[in-house]
């Protein structure tokens, strides 16, 4: 188990069947829907502490106050939600018995893997915990609901201070409902040197899933962590609403990899942001490859001087996949710097809206920001929307942007056609190409090479 400090005292897989891990009830879904009683329930099937249990009926508050989104409001222009219907989700209590799959564990329990510890959720609970390598003391890889019984001055200090419920609707929605979750912890100096990996799967027909995850580094910490968001096609719409809060303390790194993968029948809104302290660095990569509507906000905030950001992000949609990304380097203090560059591949019917911002307050001078998204074409109903935007307050800066959306190139095809490929062959040989500089740029092999995977894995079932 991994004890109130985080030190490992076994290695190898623990599957958890007790109450305290899973929650074992008849009906997996509340019945009472999304409602004040319903987050009462929750809370009190949790057993939570009465601090938290307001803080979920003020988020419950504000999200009732909360309009929702709708293509009048400038950040949801081009992205419909006239058919989702709230109604037909209900939060999750108890997870259904049913195990993970076991093809969803297989890059993380290979024995190459260079994991050092895995964190799988199924639908809320935690269902399996790996600790390869004994933890230093004092990290803390678990649950965010176990954190709240073992460490609740830690996440009574950071919960929403980074990404509150007044975030949006959708934040709302998840602050109140927030089922398992994940927590990890690095304290001061620490540096954690195999990766940790976080898995959420979901299951349950119709279910709403409120993944979140808080990751906190003191001063001089160091950490890599890979977040999977992952489930099968099924046949039922599911809804995701996911939040993740990261703190990188002063002189602190961390290297975070977040892959969406869900299946063709999800609903999903993510919002991610981090804040960033003195000298801290913070190595972002982001892959969108699943669901049926995803819309995504990934913000940074480089709050103390020195502080450094390098975003990268890949999308491959097709079929009628809808992808939408917002992202925001916010720029609070002077000598800061960040770097994001967004790719997106569309074929089919499918969307990408990507939107970007740079906003530099008066008092940040001698920034040093770069926005750049490119976006390739491969059929002719394929539509990709790419707005980048500076806001600069200060008068010392260097801020760029760039954007271009293409077709592929038929000449390109034309010549790998003449050296013995299909098209279908050419057209993934460009698209892995066109991903190749900014994957490059993935700081973690592991990391690279689990994108790399995904992405071809993708290309070849849309050509398939």
């Amino acid at each position: 188990m991994v004890g109130a400090h985080g030190r490992a005292h076994f290695s190898g897989r623990e599957r958890l069947a007790n109450r305290t891990e899973r929650r074992v009830a008849t009906d997996v879904r509340t019945t009472e829907g999304f409602s004040r009683a319903a987050v009462e329930a929750l809370s009190a099937a949790r057993n939570e502490p009465d601090w938290l249990r307001e803080w979920r009926l003020a988020a419950w508050a504000t999200y009732e106050a909360t309009p929702m989104p709708t293509r009048q409001d400038e950040d949801w222009r081009r992205t419909d939600l006239r058919a989702l219907k709230l109604d037909q989700f209900a939060p999750v209590l108890a997870p259904p018995a049913a195990p993970v799959v076991e093809e969803a564990l297989g890059p993380y329990l290979a024995p190459d893997t260079d994991t050092g510890g895995l964190l799988v959720l199924q639908d809320g609970a935690l269902v399996a915990r790996e600790l390869r390598a004994a933890l230093d003391a004092g990290v803390v890889l678990t649950t965010l609901e176990r954190a709240v019984r073992e460490h609740p001055e830690l996440v009574r200090r950071y919960l929403g201070s980074v990404a509150p419920a007044s975030a949006g609707k959708f934040p709302a929605l998840n602050a109140a409902f927030w089922d398992g979750g994940a927590f990890v912890y690095v304290p001061r100096n620490v540096a954690v040197a195999l990766p940790l990996a976080v898995l959420t799967w979901q299951q349950t027909p119709g279910a709403a899933l409120f993944p979140r995850t808080l990751v906190i580094l003191e001063q001089g910490a160091s950490l890599t962590l890979v977040a999977e968001v992952r489930s099968l096609d099924q046949d039922a719409p599911a809804l995701s609403s996911s939040v993740a809060e990261l703190v990188v303390g002063d002189n602190a790194e961390l290297r975070y990899a977040a892959l969406q993968r869900w299946g063709r029948h999800m609903w999903h809104f993510g919002f991610e942001r981090a804040t960033l302290g003195r000298d801290a660095r913070l190595h972002w990569g982001i892959g969108a490859l699943g669901g049926r509507l995803s819309k995504s906000y990934i913000q940074a905030v480089l709050a103390a001087p020195g502080a450094s950001l390098r975003t990268v992000g890949a999308v491959l949609a097709d079929g009628t996949q809808h992808f939408d990304h917002q992202t925001l380097q916010h720029h609070v203090a002077p000598h800061t710097a960040s770097d994001l560059g967004f790719r997106a591949v569309v074929t089919d019917s499918a969307r990408s809206v990507f939107s970007g911002l740079i906003h530099v307050e008066k008092q940040a001078q001698q920034t040093d920001a770069y926005l750049q998204n490119r976006n390739l074409l491969l059929s002719e109903k394929a539509k990709a929307d790419s707005i980048p935007r500076l806001e600069i307050e200060a008068n010392d800066v260097r801020c760029t942007h760039g954007a271009t959306v293409a077709p592929v190139d038929p000449e390109q095809v034309f010549y790998l056609r003449t050296r013995g490929l299909t098209h279908d062959e050419a057209e993934r040989m460009i698209v892995a190409g066109f991903f190749e500089p900014l994957l490059d740029t993935v700081p973690v092999e592991g990391l690279r090479e689990r994108l790399r995977a995904a992405l071809a894995e993708k290309m070849e079932r849309s050509h398939g």
